[in-house]
């Protein structure tokens, strides 16, 4: 029983802190961006956001679900048939997010409306959102083997790969603050 409860430990804080890397992700983005001292910008940050999410989302929807087939398939002995599932949420990921960049280059001056962005806000939440889409592939693939990672039994692996995104995040961001 006590091990148990110690397994559970060492994957639920490196859990509970991967999650939490995604929220200061986003605090770190509007901490530098901040930093100009212009609500719009501030502004276009928060207005993208929740497209920043669907791609989060459609990471954890091949994450969760492949977790849930590759458990399976583990626990029946077919780790073959575990390296395919793997693969799949892999390329899944890397062909959604490649078609999903291309809806919201096409279809941006749309989503920009659906966001509510304001004349003042259209620019800044534009050159984000151009950001955002580039980096989606990247974003659902973290998102889909974050879960994978931790399902395995590998949590502290998930939070590391979280926490070296944020770190690049945030020095990303303040390089551009260094030299704007």
């Amino acid at each position: 029983m006590l091990l148990i409860k110690i397994g559970g430990i060492q994957n639920a804080i490196p859990a509970v802190i991967a999650m939490l890397m995604v929220l200061i992700y986003n605090l770190a983005d509007t901490f530098f961006i901040g930093q100009t001292h212009d609500a719009y910008q501030v502004a276009a940050v928060s207005l993208a956001t929740p497209v920043f999410l669907i791609f989060m989302s459609v990471g954890s929807i091949f994450g969760i679900g492949g977790t849930s087939v590759i458990a399976r398939a583990l626990g029946e002995g077919k780790e073959e048939y575990s390296k395919k599932v793997c693969s799949f949420c892999m390329w899944s990921c890397v062909g959604i997010g490649i078609v999903l960049t291309i809806l919201m280059l096409v279809f941006m001056d749309k989503i920009l409306v659906l966001i509510g962005a304001s004349p003042e806000t259209w620019k800044f939440t534009k050159t984000y959102l151009i950001i955002v889409s580039f980096s989606g592939v990247f974003a659902i693939i973290s998102s889909c083997f974050s879960n994978i990672l931790r399902a395995e039994g590998q949590a502290g692996k998930a939070m590391n790969g979280q926490i070296i995104g944020n770190v690049l995040n945030m020095m990303m961001n303040y390089h551009i603050k260094c030299n704007t």
